[in-house]
């Protein structure tokens, strides 16, 4: 009898535990609505509707945009509360906007008058241009988005596997991501999905969401589309190669002659300056190579051909496997001269020999002992550790115009990166140069 009377004791204790905890368990505020509303690429508006009775006091929004960054920080924004609705509005005007293809999420955290917390299930979202049907073609990782012509999709989407294809056969470089193209009907469209970009930008490229926007007339896609498409993409493919979150960094010889050399066979742009150089013994430096390249149209084109011969002759001569090592030495942050030393035997100037002689271009002197060339000698915008943007080159950079007329000349090259530091985005941009722009 003692011990059914202790039971009974015992469960009527628990019984009255489990009433109390019940009494005293926290009621997350009930959430009527949870939306973000993107007014895209201008603002994206926040928008929290909890019932009457929540009696929420604080609010913080979490977001973030799903992006390659070496430290990802979510963005916490505190919320005045004021009632029931609770709005907070991204300006983008004030720290430029994602690329379309970009996803975010978002979450609240809510605190209530007795200091209870609630944070309400995370939500997603796809940034969006919605001004045009666009229509998608993909293939090996690679999707281009397009509206404007009925045959622009596909062939540009040939040009950038072919692209790929290349550089995986030749430099053993494989695609690690998925890249997207989102393929404008002219340069003036693409530039109105986009904040801060020059208005004689043909194309952005916006490297950490492997996005790449182009503005290509459907008349355009031959004389320029194609061979656009495969010089950036080939950008970003060695930029996940050699991704570096301790500074490492490319010359600009480097990684504009792999960007060439994944257009395919040297144009007759190439060849002619390759050609000049030989004849009147014109090259540059190679050292003056790694940094900026000069800005005049003839300079630049010159540049650029020569990058592209470099590498060149690096695969034939030495192969594949030695480039591969190259890139992740440099990326490790080694500088220009050792890394090129430790895999080749030669620094900057000795490559320079090494090609001439392969050419059949005279030798030049060099200084016995040569300033040491790493990357915190070459001047950069870029605020973050990360590859430097470089100019497009002349057979890429310049789409003709949308009249029929044929455009006389090549109308500039130079090309600046912009960095925008954003609420705890990094937005880095390439910029692609339109053709003929003042």
């Amino acid at each position: 009898m003692r011990r059914l009377i202790l039971v009974l004791i015992l469960f009527c204790l628990l019984l009255a535990a489990g009433v109390v905890a019940a009494q005293t368990a926290v009621v997350p505020p009930t959430i009527l609505h949870n939306t973000a509303v993107v007014n895209y690429p201008n603002d994206v508006t926040f928008r929290l509707e909890v019932a009457p009775d929540a009696d929420v006091v604080e609010a913080v929004l979490n977001y973030d945009v799903a992006q390659f960054a070496c430290l990802d920080v979510t963005t916490q924004v505190p919320v005045v509360v004021s009632d029931a609705v609770i709005t907070w509005q991204w300006v983008m005007i004030r720290s430029g906007n994602p690329p379309p293809g970009a996803e975010m999420w978002w979450e609240w955290t809510l605190t209530d008058a007795q200091g209870h917390t609630t944070t309400t299930p995370r939500q997603t979202l796809t940034f969006t241009d919605e001004r045009f049907s666009w229509r998608t073609v993909s293939a090996d990782g690679i999707n281009v988005h397009w509206y404007a012509g009925e045959t622009v999709g596909p062939a540009l989407l040939e040009a950038a596997v072919s692209g790929v294809a290349l550089l995986e056969n030749d430099m053993g470089i494989e695609l690690q991501e998925g890249v997207d193209f989102y393929i404008y009907g002219s340069a003036a469209d693409m530039r109105d999905a986009v904040l801060y970009v020059q208005d004689w930008a043909g194309g952005v490229a916006f490297t950490e969401y492997n996005v790449i926007l182009m503005g290509v007339p459907p008349a355009s896609v031959e004389s320029w589309g194609r061979s656009t498409v495969r010089h950036e993409l080939a950008h970003l493919v060695v930029g996940q190669f050699g991704r570096s979150c301790v500074g490492g960094r490319r010359p600009t010889w480097l990684e504009e002659g792999l960007a060439m050399y994944a257009e395919g066979e040297p144009s007759a742009r190439v060849q002619a300056d390759l050609a000049q150089g030989l004849a009147d013994n014109s090259f540059a430096p190679l050292r003056s190579l790694s940094g900026p390249f000069p800005a005049h149209d003839s300079a630049a084109s010159a540049a650029y051909s020569q990058s592209y011969s470099v590498v060149a002759f690096m695969r034939a001569a030495y192969g594949q496997e030695k480039l591969q090592e190259l890139l992740l030495l440099l990326a490790e942050g080694e500088p220009y001269d050792p890394a090129l030393e430790q895999v080749y035997g030669f620094n900057t100037d000795g490559l320079e020999a090494e090609w001439r002689a392969s050419i059949g271009a005279p030798q030049r002197p060099f200084p016995p002992t040569p300033t040491p060339l790493s990357a915190a000698a070459v001047p950069t915008l870029a605020p973050l550790a990360a590859p430097v943007d470089v100019a497009t080159p002349p057979a890429a950079a310049a789409p003709p115009p949308a009249a029929p007329a044929p455009a006389t000349g090549i109308c500039g090259l130079g090309l600046a990166p912009l960095f925008l530091l954003t609420l705890g985005l990094g937005f880095r941009r390439r910029i692609i140069k339109d053709a003929c722009a003042k």
